[in-house]
């Protein structure tokens, strides 16, 4: 006889995360030998040799506690973007960190504003709090509406989080924009400006949302080793803020919260400025070239400033993501996302983009005839 535990009713509004389909999965489902990878917005390149390097040294002193307070990445990072090492908090990645700030910030009562499709852990915070999403749509071209989220905020609003550029969408709203919005919003109504994807962002402003969190002390940014560092697996992520913002998070943040080899591997990472500027400007010359691919083929997509483009179209259906699975190519189904019709992709290695533009070729074409095909039945 199984007995059901008295858990918080809250348990049921709590949305379940989605991850993308694991390489081992799709194999085993479709009966491939090999399969491409680019579901998930990992960098497609391993760790840097001297990552690689301090990761294995890492490993005889696991017996050990890791700093808990992560003083010399914290310090590290402080002097990366001129603040003091007390306006700078480490996170299990910086997915984390938004937990910590619905945990530190809302109760019942209370309303945190998003976009919606946004980052799927958004509506996460409200559920398990008892508080209210304000969850305000995306404009047309897929960004936040930032004047309708600013027009939400009211007595009741703790949080506003504001991903940038937006996932699932890859769309990045300006810093004038985004400074402005700030400046709508009270100075006591905490924001966070998710920036996972902030090092793909080709403009000379993207650095921006740092000096804002520098003058306004109610702005948290986020920011990731997962995506163009390359250390998805050690999840570490970080948060420069004002120090309410920081005293807020480490009330609510587990000791030890950041293992030792991420600490350790962030470290060495910050430390490859010109191997990861170089891969970088490699994922983002191939954003540009699968992008120009895609308006070269007609296949509808919106222009992106992430490591990943949005692709297709509401009009499209759910077959063409089982298609890809078929073709040993793992793409995000748009709809569990938000955005049905579409696949998420993240952009990979030059031979990887390609096998993905060659199965996309063969999978719309097959649709074409399909519909070819169904059209002259009719008649």
């Amino acid at each position: 006889m199984v007995v059901s535990i008295r858990a918080s009713q809250r348990l049921e509004a709590i949305p379940t995360y989605e991850p993308g389909l694991p390489t081992a999965e799709v194999l085993a489902r479709y009966g491939l030998s090999a399969a491409i990878k680019l579901a998930s917005n990992e960098s497609p390149y391993p760790p840097l040799d001297a990552v690689q390097a301090v990761v294995r040294g890492g490993v005889e002193s696991l017996n050990r506690y890791p700093d808990a307070y992560g003083r010399v990445l914290r310090a590290q990072l402080a002097e990366r973007h001129h603040v003091e090492i007390d306006q700078v908090v480490l996170g299990n990645g910086s997915c984390e960190l938004i937990l910590l700030a619905g945990q530190a910030l809302l109760d019942p009562a209370t309303t945190v504003v998003h976009a919606d499709p946004s980052f799927a852990i958004y509506p996460h915070l409200a559920a398990a709090s008892g508080a209210e999403a304000i969850a305000v749509p995306l404009e047309d071209d897929g960004g936040h509406d930032l004047m309708t989220m600013a027009a939400h905020v009211d007595e009741r609003t703790r949080l506003v989080i504001v991903c940038n550029p937006n996932n699932p969408t890859g769309v990045y709203r300006g810093a004038d924009e985004l400074e402005r919005f700030v400046e709508m919003i009270p100075d006591d109504v905490a924001i966070v400006i998710d920036e996972a994807y902030h090092d793909f962002v080709d403009l000379a402003e993207s650095g921006r949302m740092i000096s804002l969190a520098r003058r306004r002390s109610n702005v948290l940014v986020t920011r990731t080793f997962s995506k163009a560092f390359g250390l998805p697996g050690l999840r570490v992520g970080y948060g420069v803020g004002g120090q309410g913002w920081i005293q807020a998070l480490e009330k609510v943040r587990q000791p030890f919260n950041t293992n030792a080899l991420a600490q350790a591997a962030a470290l060495a990472a910050l430390g490859e400025r010109s191997a990861m500027a170089e891969r970088v400007a490699s994922i983002v010359s191939e954003r540009d070239r699968v992008q120009a691919a895609l308006q070269e083929r007609r296949v509808p997509f919106l222009p992106s400033r992430a490591n990943f483009i949005l692709v297709g179209a509401p009009s499209w259906d759910h077959g063409v993501h089982e298609s890809l699975l078929r073709l040993g190519i793992i793409v995000r189904d748009g709809a569990p996302l938000g955005v049905p019709g579409r696949v998420r992709v993240t952009i990979g290695t030059p031979q990887e983009n390609d096998a993905f533009l060659a199965a996309l070729d063969q999978v719309t074409q097959s649709q074409a005839t399909a519909i070819r095909s169904e059209g002259s039945a009719r008649t």
